[in-house]
């Protein structure tokens, strides 16, 4: 059975827009130029369910030496979630026209609170799998995220093609022998798939 794997963030959600990701440094009381490094280096074990929310956020303000607090990082958590749920709706219409053709999955590195938001929403139902970095304790682009989502689905890595919208995380896909698409545009992406079916 041939699968489609579709990341989320940047894929099928947008990029945390500034009016809802800015609040994120403007909460912490740190500037934006400073904050993001920090929030990304220290991203991997919030994703993969090593530290809970309240961990990743006391880590973040420890090394941006703000003060924090259970209630501080518990607003945190919860404008993260708002950050990440903004959803292409390009990409949900074309999710839309496959799921009748072909089989397809997600794939998202994403701590257990956005992968339960995530599961909740209704065009959640277009994947037959939902994989997510925190339930797996595994993160793109480590090949062995790759190689456990191939034995979930009983595929071999030919089987998938994978869209991404980060180009390491295509390139481990790639390496790993599964085809992997770069993710510009639902249009771009509609002909891809397209032209890819006809080989």
């Amino acid at each position: 059975m041939k699968w489609v794997v579709f990341a989320y963030a940047g894929v099928i959600s947008f990029p945390p827009p500034e009016h809802s990701g800015g609040l994120l440094p403007q909460t912490v009381g740190a500037p934006p130029e400073l904050f993001w490094p920090v929030y990304w280096d220290a991203r991997r074990p919030y994703d993969v369910g090593a530290v809970d929310a309240a961990g990743f956020w006391d880590e973040v303000c420890t090394r941006l030496g703000r003060p924090g607090d259970a209630d501080l990082y518990e607003v945190l958590a919860e404008l993260d979630l708002r950050a990440w749920s903004y959803v292409n709706p390009e990409t949900l219409e074309l999710l839309g026209e496959l799921r009748a053709s072909l089989p397809l999955a997600l794939l998202s590195n994403a701590p257990a609170g956005l992968a339960r938001m995530i599961d909740a929403q209704p065009w959640a139902g277009v994947f037959r799998r939902r994989f997510f970095s925190a339930d797996l304790g595994l993160a793109k682009p480590d090949p062995q995220v790759f190689a456990r989502v191939c034995e979930l689905l009983a595929a071999s890595p030919g089987d998938l093609t994978f869209v991404d919208d980060r180009k390491d995380n295509i390139e481990a896909a790639r390496e790993f022998g599964i085809d992997a698409v770069l993710f510009t545009g639902a249009a771009d992406l509609r002909l891809e798939l397209t032209v890819g079916s006809e080989r």
